[in-house]
């Protein structure tokens, strides 16, 4: 019995560290051309982040960006990422003009980062499953994912997300 008690209070501490999940670390650029290390050079500590895996998931990322009220030129830092897959990798130049002729905006092109990489790249280390869904976070630079939710926005989650926002700064 003292063995077992001894053993779970030795691991307890891992218990929650293990739970954490962390924004994987990469490197692409963002729809300005500049170069961009994640999570290390998210625009702000903390920073909401926007995963989206196909085109037509842009409508739910903006049900959040306008209930938020986020503006790209000031205020709360955000960014979007677009997680197009490894294969398009051959195709990049297609893809990034593609985006580009639809966010004239240079602001909000500064904070599209688009990743080619495969789904599981990111949803693995988050704990995400499949592609059908933007996932919606809020991360540190260091890569603490400190909350998330998955979906479109509801006043339920925004209302939790600006909680844990306030709360994280």
């Amino acid at each position: 019995m003292r063995f077992f008690l001894t053993l779970i209070l030795a691991l307890a501490p891992l218990g929650p560290a293990l739970a954490k999940s962390v924004f994987p670390t990469v490197t692409s650029e963002d729809l300005n051309g500049a170069p961009k290390t994640l999570p290390a050079e998210l625009p702000g500590d903390p920073t909401i982040v926007f995963v989206a895996y196909k085109r037509q998931q842009q409508e739910a990322v903006n049900t959040w960006i306008s209930a938020l009220d986020l503006d790209p030129s000031q205020g709360t830092e955000f960014v979007e990422i677009p997680v197009v897959g490894g294969a398009t990798k051959l195709i990049r130049n297609v893809v990034d003009n593609g985006m580009r002729s639809g966010i004239v905006d240079t602001d909000m092109r500064a904070r599209t980062i688009t990743l080619y990489e495969n789904a599981s790249f990111v949803n693995d280390p988050l704990g995400f499953v499949g592609r059908n869904q933007i996932r919606v976070l809020i991360v540190r630079q260091n890569g603490e994912v400190l909350w998330s939710t998955s979906g479109p926005a509801t006043d339920i989650q925004v209302n939790a997300l600006k909680e844990a926002f306030i709360a994280a700064q």
